[in-house]
């Protein structure tokens, strides 16, 4: 389960908060609704990349074959 945390949480935690992010998100709330999240930079660039790879078509499509026939 993500951990979740107030704004108000969350500002009073921030120096803290990068040692936190480093197994997973922060969920951030506002009247108990999340609002935001909170991921390292290493999480970031890493969705990114996948988010790259996965809207180029042509190499998922390749994928997608490598992996039927891997099966």
């Amino acid at each position: 389960m993500l951990k979740r945390l107030t704004i108000a949480q969350a500002q009073q935690q921030l120096p803290s908060l990068p040692n936190e992010l480093t197994q997973e998100p922060v969920i951030i709330t506002q009247e108990g609704i999340p609002v935001m999240a909170a991921l390292s930079y290493a999480h970031l660039t890493a969705l990114l990349e996948t988010l790259d790879i996965l809207t180029d078509s042509e190499f998922v499509a390749k994928l997608r074959q490598s992996i039927t026939q891997a099966h």
